[in-house]
């Protein structure tokens, strides 16, 4: 099972991405925060250092990944097609 389903850009994570080296990922409801860190860091190649989950008024699953100091989350954010 994937446990992220796609990134989530708004002008909020965006900001985030500029300012705090974080991505924002929505993801399965069932998904641990283990299995999204280690499926985000093989898929994209990077490391994360820190991860917070949430569920949306809608019912999604939203995970909130702080990147290593060795990724930019603009860089990361571009290679993968987010801009």
């Amino acid at each position: 099972m994937d446990a992220i389903k796609h990134p989530h850009v708004t002008e909020k994570t965006v900001d985030k991405m500029d300012f705090d080296n974080k991505m924002v990922f929505i993801c399965h409801t069932d998904a641990e925060k283990d299995q999204i860190k280690s499926e985000v860091e093989q898929q994209f190649d990077l490391e994360v250092t820190d991860i917070n989950t949430m569920i949306t008024p809608k019912g999604d699953k939203k995970a909130e990944l702080t990147l290593s100091d060795d990724y930019d989350a603009q860089e990361v954010a571009s290679r993968i097609g987010v801009f």
